[in-house]
């Protein structure tokens, strides 16, 4: 790489005349080698600039760094047209070898019978095919360029994502350990509250029967001394008959009142019950909307279940391009969070969302494409075209659970027997999303699920 004079200057120490090695910054901005700059200070015995004669701190000689980059490239740049081997610039090419080489190379045994010609002329041959490989290298880096944006901007996304999603599930937690805290207090005092009233009473009780028994032990005693003295007393007499016959007090109707079955039993199941009232996603009453249904379709006078009236006209559900027999619900949504679930038997069903303007006389499109975010089941195996991927199933689904998350933009689909996830997908659209329903082929029923 030949250098202009200015542009030399520029890169050349002022006490050795060469590329500077190592340069370093003064306090007056002057570059230097950082060793040329120490051997001057040490030939003349202080800290001075060879160029400006200020004083300058020996303990303050930062490294000029963007310098040296340059340097280093220069370097670099200029290494790679010496011949390594003779120390020869390097002005031929050889054909055969597809290298440059020095002139002395091409005298050696290596090259002597190889076609050489000059590095101009060879410039000149390959300049078409260094001009593509430049060129396909700038897109590439255009490209990387583009996808480094992209990677940096999914990154935050995630990063945001995942902030979110923990956030919402310190919240949602949170909530329920106050609620089961709270729960848990209250049955705790209601319990000791129980135990104080009932131990008063068994107290009071246990008073009466400590009295009882020391009169019984009077009467005893009174009534064996008068049989002994062969006496008498028939008032007497007939006051302990009175006093026999009066019922005694039982701690058993006690212990009959205390409310065992309110603090035992299934406790998890009860708290559980109660607990439903605070979730904000709980199984919504979906119902379905027969003006949408296909006319093969068959839905029940409460609008909770559909079947297929003759499977002999029910296409392959879960291919691409065909348009399946669907009914939507009645609800449709544009914001918030949505939860329903459905229970499903047989087998090539499809379920998810859409929009209006997908169903074209009661058939839909199984794609985003087209407005349908679908989960479809056929053969074992789950099905999701957005993106298209696949996965076995545990088991034999019997009841699925959607949840529609529009604030920010996915459906998720679940095995509500335990709550596992299947799949999510995006599910942003311009327009209402309603639940959608395709029917196993089989002519099975699919239901509706309005509870728990």
């Amino acid at each position: 790489m030949a250098l202009s004079s200015s542009f030399k200057a520029d890169l050349t120490c002022s006490v050795c005349l060469d590329l500077f090695e190592d340069p370093v910054l003064t306090r007056c901005e002057h570059t230097f080698c950082r060793r040329c700059l120490l051997e001057f200070w040490n030939q003349q015995r202080r800290n001075i600039c060879p160029i400006c004669r200020k004083i300058c701190p020996s303990d303050n000689l930062p490294r000029n760094r963007a310098l040296a980059g340059v340097i280093d490239s220069l370097r670099k740049e200029q290494d790679a047209q010496v011949c390594p081997r003779h120390e020869q610039k390097r002005v031929l090419f050889c054909r055969d070898d597809q290298e440059l080489i020095c002139c002395q190379c091409r005298d050696s045994q290596e090259h002597f019978s190889h076609k050489i010609i000059d590095m101009k002329e060879a410039m000149a041959e390959h300049r078409a095919e260094i001009e593509n490989t430049l060129r396909s290298l700038q897109d590439r880096r255009t490209k990387c360029d583009g996808l480094k944006t992209k990677s940096e901007k999914y990154l935050t996304r995630l990063q945001e994502w995942a902030r979110q999603t923990e956030s919402q599930i310190k919240n949602s937690f949170r909530k329920l350990h106050v609620y089961l805290n709270d729960e848990e207090s209250c049955l705790i005092q209601q319990v000791r509250q129980e135990e104080r009233e009932s131990s008063r009473k068994l107290q009071n009780m246990t008073e009466e029967l400590y009295q009882e028994l020391s009169a019984l032990r009077n009467n005893i005693q009174e009534i064996e001394r008068q049989m002994k003295d062969n006496v008498l007393n028939l008032k007497g007499l007939k006051d302990i008959q009175v006093r026999l016959a009066r019922t005694l007090p039982t701690p058993v109707l006690i212990m009959h009142k205390v409310p065992f079955g309110k603090f035992s039993g299934p406790m998890e199941y009860r708290v559980w019950k109660r607990l439903r009232k605070l979730l904000d996603t709980v199984p919504a009453a979906v119902t379905l909307d027969p003006e949408t249904a296909h006319p093969n379709l068959i839905i029940s006078a409460d609008r909770t279940s559909l079947r297929l009236a003759d499977t002999h006209q029910a296409q392959d559900v879960c291919s691409k391009i065909s348009l399946e027999p669907c009914v939507l619900a009645s609800e449709g949504y544009s914001s918030g969070t949505h939860y329903w679930e459905v229970e499903v038997s047989g087998d090539r069903w499809a379920l998810g969302v859409s929009s209006r303007s997908a169903v074209r006389n009661g058939r839909v499109s199984l794609t985003p494409q087209n407005g349908n975010w679908p989960l479809t089941f056929r053969n074992g195996t789950y099905e999701c075209f957005y993106p298209l991927h696949s996965q076995p199933a545990t088991g034999k689904p019997e009841r699925i659970g959607v949840f529609l998350n529009l604030e920010r933009g996915y459906l998720s689909f679940y095995d509500a027997a335990d709550m596992s996830h299947i799949f999510t997908v995006p599910s942003k659209s311009s327009e209402q999303l309603y639940p959608c329903f395709v029917p196993p082929t089989s002519g099975k029923t699919m239901s509706l699920s309005h509870s728990l």
